[in-house]
């Protein structure tokens, strides 16, 4: 695939999916963009100091960014990366992922985790303690392009 810039877009939101895998746009296109030739702006894959949704997604998916990574660039299409990551998911892991992706809330979110990932997401500062993470993404993402 070809790498992208998400310093002109951001990423698909969190709950778009792919072959019935809720983020998985998301993924390709942060992985996109991590390509030689891509351009991450203000995103993160990876986080120390928090679990960050990729990390999830990477963890729940059994799989690693490298590989995910791998798989994104030496595909054609982005159905080549389902059907690549498609016999590598178990289905528990898979009904986990959708649980946690659509139901984690900002005040579910530990400390000293939460106020990092608030820092790392300025959009989302004055949004209810009870706002879906999905949700503070996609706001994050709109504050983030509106300046542009």
């Amino acid at each position: 695939m070809t790498p992208l810039d998400l310093t002109l877009r951001p990423p698909r939101s969190c709950r778009a999916e792919l072959d019935g895998i809720a983020y998985l746009p998301r993924a390709i296109d942060k992985a996109r963009a991590e390509l030689p030739g891509g351009n991450l702006g203000a995103y993160l894959v990876l986080h120390p100091g928090i679990v960050t949704m990729s990390g999830l997604f990477y963890r729940r998916m059994g799989i690693t960014p490298e590989e995910f990574t791998a798989a994104v660039r030496d595909a054609a299409t982005e159905d080549d990366v389902a059907a690549w990551l498609r016999p590598r998911i178990d289905a528990e892991k898979l009904a986990k992922w959708h649980r946690q992706l659509l139901e984690i809330r900002v005040c579910d979110v530990p400390s000293p985790a939460k106020e990092i990932m608030l820092d790392n997401h300025p959009g989302a500062k004055g949004m209810p303690d009870t706002t879906y993470l999905v949700d503070m993404f996609d706001a994050d993402d709109a504050a983030l392009f509106a300046k542009s």
